[in-house]
């Protein structure tokens, strides 16, 4: 009798042992992510030239394109102007170089093509400075993006994107000659999970 009631002592005692170490592995309280990575191919005009209303820059979390105003919420801005040396450029800018507000920095990777960078770094950026783009360009983003504002942790109050400019049009803007003039193209891949940093496929697990 007593052997058998040492037996079913030690049995349940393994198994609150193993439910432990199964709850270790997979804590309850963890954050996950719930929205799969995605892509988008984005035109948008150089803020300097760019016809009445045409968007001039982007809000991260949706990869939408959108008007440098007041009115609405950007990450980045979008320019073509000469830079120092007299030479039209496209540019990419964090929003505190034109406005008063928003914060997002700028990570230039020079180093690795676009589809290899599988997660993003979490410092380095700078959100200061105008980054001059050529084709084939490949930046990192780090938003402190309003659809992250009701997260806790600071961490977590930020989306990481990629993007790789496809083209830059240094040409004057023209409503009817050349409507396609001062304008910059460009590939996103975001991932819209906050705090999250992987560009995998899927909805991310880190």
């Amino acid at each position: 009798m007593c052997r058998l009631m040492r037996s079913r002592l030690l049995l349940f005692g393994t198994s609150v042992l193993l439910i432990a170490a199964a709850s270790a592995c997979s804590d309850p309280f963890a954050v996950k992510a719930n929205v799969p990575v995605f892509d988008d191919t984005i035109a948008v005009y150089g803020l300097s030239e760019a016809p009445p209303g045409a968007p001039t820059a982007l809000y991260v979390a949706s990869a939408r394109p959108v008007s440098a105003t007041p009115s609405q919420n950007y990450d980045l801005v979008f320019d073509v102007r000469r830079d120092s040396s007299g030479t039209m450029r496209g540019f990419v800018l964090p929003p505190k170089v034109v406005a008063l507000f928003g914060s997002a920095g700028i990570l230039r990777d020079s180093v690795h093509v676009f589809d290899d960078i599988k997660q993003a770094p979490v410092s380095g950026y700078d959100d200061s400075t105008a980054v001059a783009v050529t084709p084939g360009d490949v930046l990192l983003i780090q938003a402190r993006t309003v659809a992250c504002s009701g997260e806790v942790l600071t961490q977590r109050q930020v989306m990481y994107a990629k993007i790789v400019i496809d083209s830059v049009n240094t040409s004057a803007f023209d409503p009817i000659t050349n409507p396609a003039g001062s304008s910059i193209y460009f590939r996103i891949r975001v991932d819209p999970n906050c705090g999250f940093i992987s560009f995998a496929d899927g909805i991310p697990t880190f």
